[in-house]
């Protein structure tokens, strides 16, 4: 099995993610203790096109996300 190079413990939001149709928030875009970033998107089910209306503007940032 290969050696991880860095491990990713914690990560911190640093900064939203919208639609660019509609300007409405989708997501956030997380950076990792080791510098890493990754996006994160609302979950919900969504059609392959997405509308970007069917996310809440304020998201509660304290909710656990799977």
């Amino acid at each position: 099995m290969p050696k991880l190079e860095s491990v990713r413990t914690t990560a911190e939001a640093i900064g939203r993610i919208t639609c660019i149709k509609t300007g409405e928030e989708i997501g956030l875009l997380y950076q990792w203790d080791n510098g890493e970033t990754q996006a994160a998107l609302y979950n919900g089910s969504r059609p392959k096109t997405p509308l970007c209306s069917d996310h809440s503007p304020e998201p509660d940032l304290g909710a656990k996300r799977s």
